[in-house]
């Protein structure tokens, strides 16, 4: 990344006037002569042939696909009929056209691309009565000459610009000089004009035999209205470091979260998306700022949410743009910290009624999966963990309960639980039917687990819309379903949605309007949530489940591990299975009405209403695993229900005027109230007498009675006022300021003052640069600003107390003696001197667009510092059972790149393309922690150990543990190692032949925990997201790539599938690559340390389970058709595409784990794989059909 900081200062001695008049020298004088040389190349290109007694038109047939070049001609003029010999071998174009054209009277011209055939003046190919004359009359009579020029908004002609009748295949392309001619049958045509980067223009021949004809660049590029805080702008005019995606980019990923389909499409943005049917996505703007919380403030058409987008149906959106910098979001003031993602629905446009259905149905496949070992494979690493603890076959301690006590393993036929026999194995009488006791049919072959969880699952979507305007009114209505079974069973995700916006003008001064979406959304069987492993997901346990173990044991009940040697895992089958009609429903309402006055044409105020009503149900039915356990175990119901409503009231009074064509001032002023409240209720019943759905319901419920509840809210009111100036389209300013109060801290510090001020400078207007038409587009962009972050808690600032729990009962004199009263006790404390935490970002941007608008690159450099982190106190023990509270405690510092580019054009008349690039790079750095340039705040516990750690100096969870310098070989390295761990007698008991060399880092000629040290960084060094599009004809095809690089990863959960955690299954890599004596002594391949019956010392936070995290990944292909108009007509519709789509078609990564893109659950365990819901392989089929 170098090469961009290094590039900024050669770049502006470029600007300087001398430089700039050679480079334009240099520039002329290349295209001067770069027509020429197209023309002579194009005659140049070497033909060959055999024609004998051949018409015309199939020798000039022939010539066209040798020299892959085009002829036009007016077919009334050239006979195309007429016989033709002609042999050639390796000729010239030149030479085999005068060969074959000047004996037949026909001259040629070269015109761009094309070849026009013309008759010499006083020649006819017709070989009947009609003479020269009579023919060119009867030629004039029935076909009409058309000429013409097109040039740019500007006057420049432009060359290569495609004219075409409608509806034929009759047309030409403009020459050098920007001039066109051909003919047309008659004056009822229509003569559609297009050319790269221009909005495509179409005119009605009538009377007219002369066109003169200027096309405008395309709105989507300099001329692009971008939405941004409280308005709109031109991209053009954007000071700020802003990016949008539209509506096409968003549509291409088949994923019903719309904040994952803005993965890889904006630099500076990072998405690690969910796998899990309805999961949520993270997203991060322009890396992690904060210790506290970093997610970004969503606007969903004026209504901003704390709850993301889920809910949202992604085929309702029409944009998507992201606020990154400080001057672009600071309006937003508090909230704006991490970034604003504005998003705008759709909304009918004036014209004709448009209807337009989409479907698509597919399926879906774990994308891999891990080699775990089979039944016989398990034993042998048994054995071989046994000969490593210098066991003999027959010995002492050498017997397995399952494989014998032989030199070799031997499988068996049955698996006995505890307190049976071998004897008592009759399936029809033995003593022992219950589950847990059951006796089994070992599997010989050994059960994959993870196959016997997971299958091919079907995904179906269907969206419906409507829409439609006129003088005074607009509406856009739609419908949506999706349906996605997961690829785990007994898994799945469900949503219906509707939408409803409308715009209606009442009067000259008066527009009102209302924009309404409802979603119910289900998320369907197993959803555990938990990102521990041995805390039990089912993906986790089909990984651990031994492999001699069936589903079902012999009486046709699920299989459990009770039996001694089989492991601690749950039958992950069973899990998923009594998971099935467990159900979270979301429903969640969000919308808003709006007034809008114009007392001017340049003054209007609008007031909006927005809500945003979200409530989530949920049944989760816990059923007894009597494969599992033997104690009694009640079947459990917990019923939750989560209400979340909040609304907000925006008041906006707005001023635009342009003075004397010049001076363009744009001034807004508002305020603005939000009000959120949040309720849970939660209640458990166990033991029912009956498990059938419509029977277990709490109140039949007999023991465990539980209830809670919990009620918060929170407020926030702002003042904020933004100015835009702008001089001749040249010289751009920004000025924005937001005064926030929020209820989270004490009336002292609830006040907050967000600035930010930003300039540009469009170098493309001054007089220097006037004539250079090749540069479209060249603008300086700076910006500084500060944002604020109130994410801590509704009652941060205010002591709290509970009478909920044990603690508050107390036994009070006067009172029963057998009986405590409830009462009140301190359950947080309050922090009346938390302040506001602050951010402040500068951003310097430049902004180049190319050669008509084909060819755009956006950089960005920015430096963001955030002081007064609020995170929560950390205080000893003798505080008691007591909550702190949040303190402003550090400074963090991210600095960093963006870079976008995008180059479009085409190629010859049918051809088009698109290839875009976005990269990101940013560093993340501690600067402080609570004043103590020593301290350590320490990541999430995973099996009493710690993985990350957060301190000055290094980036935000940081992996911590031991440097692991390989394994030792001998026991002459073992002696003339470091101890680890040394006892009072100084004995290493750890230390031998095949296990881990850690690192000595203090030097004291010991391993202990004061060796930990920090091993790794999460954050990647490169976010990237490649795409490429291309339309030839009536097809289409798009292709979107994705990924990281520069990134670590911990593979957390090769911890219990290497080493011996439990009893269950490993990976086959743990039987043939680990260090045995022979291994070493006869130099095989060795990628792991010995295998051990006690290794817990190999287990600990090492850079052993640091891999490198970087992908590249195949997000989307997709090709599609589109049926000629021709056809379509006929079947009275518009436009009907069909299209075959493929998601995550591969990775490609050196990262042993199942997927290198891992969900994150929180910013202090980042980068932590605890293993997660595996990632899907999509393969669909598609229509788009528009009536």
């Amino acid at each position: 990344m170098q090469l961009f900081v290094n590039s900024f200062p050669l770049l502006t001695k470029v600007m300087k006037v001398t430089g700039t008049h050679i480079l334009l020298i240099l520039i002329f004088a290349n295209f001067s002569v770069a027509r020429p040389s197209f023309a002579q190349e194009l005659l140049n290109r070497p033909v060959s042939m055999n024609i004998k007694n051949k018409e015309l038109g199939s020798v000039l047939d022939h010539i066209a696909k040798e020299a892959k070049i085009r002829f036009t001609y007016v077919p009334k003029l050239i006979d195309m009929d007429q016989r033709i010999s002609l042999v050639a071998t390796k000729e010239k174009l030149s030479t085999v056209l005068d060969r074959l054209l000047k004996p037949l009277n026909i001259n040629y011209e070269i015109e761009g691309e094309f070849i026009v055939l013309k008759r010499e003046p006083g020649h006819s190919s017709r070989t009947n009565e009609t003479s020269d004359a009579g023919l060119l009359k009867a030629i004039a009579l029935a076909d009409i000459a058309l000429t013409g020029t097109v040039a740019d908004e500007k006057g420049e002609l432009l060359p290569g610009v495609s004219v075409v009748l409608k509806g034929t295949q009759r047309g030409t392309t403009t020459n050098a000089e920007g001039a066109f001619s051909f003919n047309v049958p008659d004056n009822k045509g229509i003569l559609v004009f297009s050319f790269v980067g221009y909005i495509a223009q179409e005119i009605e021949i009538g009377n007219k035999t002369t066109f003169t004809v200027r096309l405008a660049a395309e709105s989507k590029s300099l001329n692009e209205v971008v939405v941004v805080g409280y308005g709109v702008q031109e991209k053009k005019t954007l000071t700020g470091a802003v990016s949008a995606v539209n509506e096409q980019q968003l549509r291409a990923v088949p994923t019903g979260d719309a904040a994952a389909r803005l993965q890889g499409r904006v630099a500076g943005v990072t998405v690690v998306t969910s796998s899990e049917p309805g999961g949520n996505s993270t997203v991060r703007v322009r890396g992690i700022g904060s210790i506290n919380n970093n997610d970004p403030l969503y606007i969903v058409d004026g209504v901003p949410t704390n709850t993301g987008l889920t809910g949202i149906n992604p085929n309702d959106v029409e944009s998507m743009t992201v606020l990154k910098d400080a001057s672009a979001s600071a309006i937003y003031g508090s909230r704006g910290a991490n970034g604003v993602i504005v998003v705008t629905t759709k909304r009918g446009k004036k014209g004709t009624l448009k209807l337009s259905f989409d479907a698509r149905y597919g399926a879906q496949r774990a994308a891999n999966q891990l080699a775990m070992m089979n039944s016989q494979e398990l034993g042998e690493l048994l054995w071989q963990r046994k000969r490593n603890a210098g066991l003999t076959p027959g010995g002492a301690g050498w017997a397995d309960a399952q494989y014998g006590n032989g030199a070799t393993p031997i499988i068996p036929d049955y698996i006995i639980p505890a307190g049976a026999s071998a004897s008592q194995v009759n399936e029809s009488t033995y003593s022992y039917p219950t589950p847990y006791n059951g006796i089994t049919k070992a599997n010989k072959e050994g059960t994959n687990w993870f196959n016997e969880v997971s299958s091919v699952a079907p995904i179906q979507e269907y969206n419906l819309a409507v829409s439609g305007g006129g003088e005074k009114s607009n509406f856009a209505v739609s419908a949506g379903y999706l349906n996605q079974k997961g690829i785990i069973d007994y898994t799945g995700f469900n949503r219906y949605s509707l939408r409803a916006n409308s715009d209606f003008t009442v009067t000259k001064w008066l527009k009102i309007g209302q924009t309404i979406g409802a979603t119910v959304s289900d998320r369907l069987g197993y959803f555990n949530t938990s990102t521990t492993f041995n805390t039990g997901t089912a993906v986790a346990y089909s990984l651990r489940m031994h492999p001699l173990i069936p589903v079902y044991d012999i009486r046709g009940n699920f299989a459990g591990t009770k039996a001694s040697g089989t492991g601690n895992g749950v039958n992950p089958v069973a899990m998923l299975n009594r998971a099935k009609d467990n159900l979270s429903r979301q429903m969640r309402i969000m919308g808003s009405v709006y007034a809008q006055i114009d007392f001017t044409p340049n003054l209007w105020f609008k007031s909006l209403l927005g809500i945003d009503y979200n409530t989530t149900r949920a049944k989760v039915r816990t059923l007894a695993d009597p494969e599992w356990t033997q104690t009694t175990n009640n079947n459990v119901l917990t019923e939750s229900q989560q209400d979340i409503f909040q609304y907000n009231w925006t008041n906006i009074l707005n001023f635009n005027k342009t003075f004397r064509n010049v001076h363009t001032v744009n001034a807004l002023a508002g305020v603005e109230a939000i009000r959120n409240n949040n309720q849970i209720f939660t209640a458990t019943r166990s033991t029912f007498p009956f498990t059938d759905l419509d029977y277990m319901v709490l109140d039949a419920g007999q023991k465990d009675v539980s209830n809670t509840g919990t009620f918060d809210e929170w407020a926030l009111f702002s003042y904020f006022a933004r100015v835009n100036y702008d001089y001749k389209g040249k010289y751009l300013v920004e000025a924005t300021i937001r005064r926030d109060a929020s209820s989270r801290f004490a009336a002292a510090n609830r006040w907050g003052t967000f600035p930010a001020f930003s300039a540009g400078w469009r170098l493309v207007e001054e007089p220097f640069l006037k004539g250079v038409n090749w540069l479209s587009d060249l603008k300086m962009r700076a910006g500084w600003g500060q944002n604020g972050n109130d994410n801590v808690g509704n009652y941060n600032s205010y002591t709290t107390y509970r009478a909920a729990g044990a603690e508050s009962y107390y036994n009070i004199s006067g009172t029963s003696s057998t009986k405590s009263d409830a009462g009140l006790h301190i359950y947080s404390l309050g922090n009346p001197a938390g302040q506001w935490e602050s951010s402040t970002t500068t951003n310097l941007g430049l902004d180049v667009v190319l050669f008509n608008n084909k060819f755009e690159a956006n950089l960005d450099f920015y430096n963001r510092r955030t002081t007064n982190m609020l995170y929560p106190d950390s205080r000893p023990d003798t505080w008691g059972a007591v909550v702190l509270p949040s303190i402003n405690v550090g400074e963090m510092r991210n600095n960093g790149i963006d870079l976008i580019l995008s180059y479009r054009n085409r190629i010859g008349k049918d051809l088009n393309f698109n290839i875009g690039a976005n990269l990101s790079h940013y560093k993340n750095t501690v600067v402080r922690l609570n004043g103590n340039a020593n301290e350590i705040r320490y990541g999430t516990t995973l099996q009493n150990d710690v993985y990350t750690a957060t301190t000055a100096g290094q980036p935000i969870s940081s992996f911590f543990g031991y440097i692991v310098d390989g394994i030792f070989n001998t026991q002459e390295e073992v002696s003339a190692a470091p101890k680890y761990n040394p006892d009072v007698n100084g004995r290493d008991t750890y230390s031998m032949p095949g296990v881990f060399k850690f690192r000595d880092i203090n030097g004291d000629g010991k391993i202990t925990t004061a060796d930990r040290t920090f091993i790794g960084s999460p954050h990647p060094t490169l976010t990237y997201g490649l795409n490429l599009a291309v339309n030839y004809k009536n097809w289409d095809m798009t292709l979107f790539f994705q990924g990281v690089t520069g990134n670590k990863l911990v593979n957390y959960y090769s911890r219990e599938l290497l080493f011996t955690r439990n009893e269950g299954n490993y990976l086959k890599s743990r039987l043939y690559e680990s260090w045995t004596p022979e291994r070493y002594a006869n130099g095989d391949k060795i990628t792991l340390p010995i295998t051990l019956t006690n290794d817990a010392n190999m287990q600990k936070p090492s850079t052993f389970f640091v891999e490198s995290g970087a992908y590249l990944r195949m997000k989307d292909f997709q090709i599609g058709y589109t049926l000629p108009t021709t056809l379509t007509q006929k079947l009275h519709i518009d436009r009907l595409r069909v299209y075959f789509q493929s998601t995550n078609l591969f990775t490609i990564t050196k990262y042993s784990g199942l997927n290198p893109e891992i969900t994150e659950p929180n910013d202090g365990n980042k980068g932590v794989d605890t293993i997660a819901y595996p990632t899907p392989q999509i393969f669909m089929m598609g229509l788009n059909l528009n009536f």
